[in-house]
């Protein structure tokens, strides 16, 4: 019975990893298809680059991407906003 159980745990733990592993594939893509600061064969290399090694390719776009002016102005609002003197 403990078996069972710990085979349905590491397949759950498998399963729930590769829904979170598309989720942030496919959440790159989009972000990527939205920036409108990226050429148009900036935007090409990183949708091959994520599309062919989607783990990896991913884990880079995310390390790699600058922020935008737009967003870095709402994290300075907010931790301005989170400091109450």
């Amino acid at each position: 019975m403990l078996v069972l159980a710990i085979g349905w745990f590491a397949s759950f733990g498998i399963g729930l990893l590769g829904i979170l592993i598309l989720a942030m594939w496919a959440i790159g893509l989009v972000d990527l298809s939205r920036r409108p600061d990226l050429e148009r064969a900036d935007r090409l290399r990183w949708v091959l680059l994520i599309v062919l090694l989607p783990i990896i390719g991913t884990i880079v776009y995310w390390v790699r991407r600058p922020v935008l002016p737009e967003e870095r102005e709402k994290l300075i609002a907010a931790q301005t906003r989170g400091r109450n003197y």
